[in-house]
């Protein structure tokens, strides 16, 4: 007894924690599920999936309480995020706070007023947010005039704030091309709750967000600036990043609201057909020999590496009991 006390004083030395891989892992739990079975590891995964269904839920009910019910403003909002790709997530998220999506809806079938809303909103119509070196060439621009003239009248109208444009400087690319598309998207009708439930496979689903930029933004990079390459589409990867990070889970969360199974099962297979996704966590556990198939595999480990390697809760990890 008193040697046990004698042990306990001396080590006085917190005790070394396990190896932990960058995710998160120890390399005992890699182990564990690269020895899994075929039918094992889907079981987990698709349980991890779930998971990750559910914490996006919270997040989007909260979209759909503040949109008042309406699903495709909350479809809009969700979709707007993605468009930051991580990098710039949180700013876009902030400029989709301040849409007031009534005064969208009113002018809808105008480009040119979306675009002033949007780009109003976004604070990139403040002469100060043009590049110092552009600022001229946008300034004799008659599309840049006539988005600040229309920009000063519907803000007058519906009383809109812009956040500061200084929020863009954190990223390394301006946000004028995307959010040229989202105009584009939400003018055309391409985001909208009717239309993702009738896009019955993926490649209709592709379809809705292929679509070229016209007019100024086939040849523009932001307001003056003179850019021909990469106006076109898309990439198809980063349609997969707004499908998997909004269409997905609002489909997912809708078919749970409306009791309807179907755009749950909608939902899931999507993520099935698309290729895995490829990023930061999702690259160490290829390292360790871990091979997702598809997206849906590659959101089951972002839960399991953000829900329980990095906090640590291994006790409550779906891997954990395996023997």
């Amino acid at each position: 007894m008193n040697s046990s006390k004698a042990t306990q004083q001396d080590t006085g030395k917190p005790k070394k924690d396990v190896t932990r891989e960058p995710n998160g892992a120890t390399q005992h739990c890699v182990c564990t599920i690269t020895e899994l079975s075929h039918e094992e590891l889907n079981s987990r995964l698709t349980r991890l999936l779930a998971e990750r269904f559910e914490e996006k839920r919270k997040i989007i009910d909260r979209i759909f309480t503040l949109c008042d019910q309406r699903w495709d403003d909350t479809l809009l909002k969700v979709a707007i995020r993605s468009f930051g790709f991580g990098i710039q997530g949180e700013v876009f998220e902030e400029w989709a706070n301040t849409l007031n999506t009534l005064a969208l809806g009113k002018h809808r079938d105008s480009l040119i007023q979306v675009e002033a809303i949007l780009f109003g909103q976004a604070g990139l119509l403040d002469t100060e947010s043009i590049p110092y070196y552009y600022r001229e060439e946008a300034l004799k621009c008659s599309y840049y005039n006539e988005l600040v003239r229309e920009y000063r009248f519907l803000s007058n109208k519906f009383n809109l704030k812009s956040i500061d444009h200084k929020m863009w400087s954190n990223g390394n690319s301006t946000p004028h091309l995307r959010i040229a598309r989202v105009a584009s998207l939400y003018h055309l009708g391409r985001l909208t709750i009717s239309g993702i439930t009738a896009a019955e496979t993926l490649t209709d689903t592709y379809r809705l967000f292929t679509h070229p930029l016209n007019g100024y933004w086939q040849n523009h990079i932001c307001f003056g600036g003179t850019e021909t390459s990469g106006n076109g589409c898309m990439r198809q990867k980063q349609v997969d990043v707004i499908i998997i990070n909004s269409v997905v889970p609002v489909l997912y969360i809708y078919g749970k609201h409306r009791k309807e199974e179907r755009y749950c099962k909608m939902s899931e297979e999507l993520l099935r057909q698309i290729a895995p996704e490829e990023n930061s966590i999702v690259r160490k556990w290829r390292e360790q020999g871990v091979k997702p198939a598809c997206a849906a595999d590659t959101q089951a480990l972002l839960q399991l590496s953000r829900g329980y390697c990095r906090p640590k809760n291994c006790i409550e990890c779906p891997f954990a009991h395996h023997q």
